[in-house]
Parts: C-alpha cells; sequence; structure tokens
C-alpha cells in the first residue's frame, strides 16, 4: 500500500505539477476540525459562487462554512504563492464546470 508521502512523489514523477499537488493535499479546518484538499474545497464548498472562478483568495469549509485565506493553508509560502494556488485552482474548477457543461453559477 502506498503511502500518502508516496502517493505525492507518484504524482510529482508522472508530471504533475508542485501546484496541483500542493493543492490535493488535506488540511484540518481550524473551527471544525474537518479535513479536506483546496481542490474539494474549492469545487464543493465554494460551488456556484462567482469567486471561485476568479482566483479567489479563500477556500470555505464544507462542514462547517468557515472562509479560510489559501495563504494560511500548509504549503501556501507568501503572497505570490497565494495568488498562484488561487489561479491554479480557479482555473481546475473553471476547466471541470466548462467540462461538466454548468455554468459555475447557482
Amino acid at each position: 500500500m502506498i503511502g500518502t508521502e508516496g502517493f505525492y512523489d507518484a504524482m510529482m514523477s508522472k508530471g504533475f505539477s508542485p501546484a496541483t499537488i500542493r493543492s490535493l493535499r488535506k488540511f484540518t479546518c481550524p473551527d471544525c476540525g474537518f479535513e479536506f484538499s483546496m481542490i474539494y474545497a474549492r469545487t464543493i464548498a465554494c460551488q456556484g459562487c462567482s469567486e471561485a472562478m476568479k482566483d479567489c483568495p479563500k477556500v470555505r469549509c464544507a462542514k462547517c462554512d468557515l472562509e479560510i485565506w489559501i495563504r494560511d493553508t500548509p504549503e501556501v509560502f507568501g503572497k505570490n504563492h497565494e495568488r498562484l494556488m488561487a489561479d491554479h485552482i480557479s482555473k481546475v474548477v473553471t476547466k471541470y464546470n466548462r467540462d461538466m457543461g454548468w455554468s459555475g453559477r447557482r
């Protein structure tokens, strides 16, 4: 069985970008303790929010609705890195919505 770090190493060896790998890493909501990734938050809790596709610098906990700044999550280091991650996950969500035929609005 492959461990979590082994999973991320395997993704890196297959050519996945560091931003993709960081956006999949789980972290814990400081309010309720729910564990989730930035991509999960953006596609589930932020679903339908127009800001989710416009490089929003926040993600929302799907359990308690707490908005968390991307810069306050693990694996994000500084404002430039926060902007890179916000841009990356917005592009992922935009592509997903387009592929599914969804508008991205509620």
